[in-house]
């Protein structure tokens, strides 16, 4: 009887515990625009700086995506977050129709140059840092992003 009672308590557990990766992409990721207050590349500023505009999604029925803006420009690209949201991946969506701009629209070259795997640094309610060494075009290169909930 004690085993059935141990083993009922246990289930109960599993299915009542928080899936972290869901719980931290629904907390950052509140449909909505952030600023991007630092974007730097080995300690150098990038400018001009961009907005994320963040589309509600649920992480486990489809893709979330975003709009990386900058000035009257944007470029859509994927989010993620894995390892129990201590990973934050950036993928710029490649969209048929942007692929005349992709060498003259600075947006552009920014969701392709800063796609890749991102360290979850701080992740406070309205401000999240970012950190990686694996960007498509800063390999090598620390890379830090800063974002703020307007």
């Amino acid at each position: 009887m004690k085993t059935i009672a141990l083993l009922l308590l246990a289930a109960a557990f599993l299915f009542t515990a928080c899936d972290k990766n869901k719980r931290a992409s629904k907390k950052l990721m509140k449909a909505g625009n952030w600023e991007v207050v630092e974007l730097s590349v080995d300690g150098q500023n990038i400018s001009p700086l961009p907005s994320w505009e963040i589309n509600d999604c649920d992480i486990y029925e489809e893709l979330c995506t975003a709009s990386w803006k900058l000035e009257d420009k944007q470029s859509q690209f994927y989010w993620q977050f894995n390892e129990k949201a201590k990973l934050f991946t950036i993928s710029r969506i490649v969209a048929p129709e942007d692929c005349e701009d992709f060498y003259t629209e600075e947006v552009e070259q920014q969701t392709f140059k800063f796609s890749g795997d991102y360290e979850v640094v701080e992740d406070k309610r309205k401000t999240k840092t970012f950190e990686s060494s694996k960007t498509l075009g800063y390999g090598g290169k620390k890379v830090a992003i800063r974002i703020e909930k307007n």
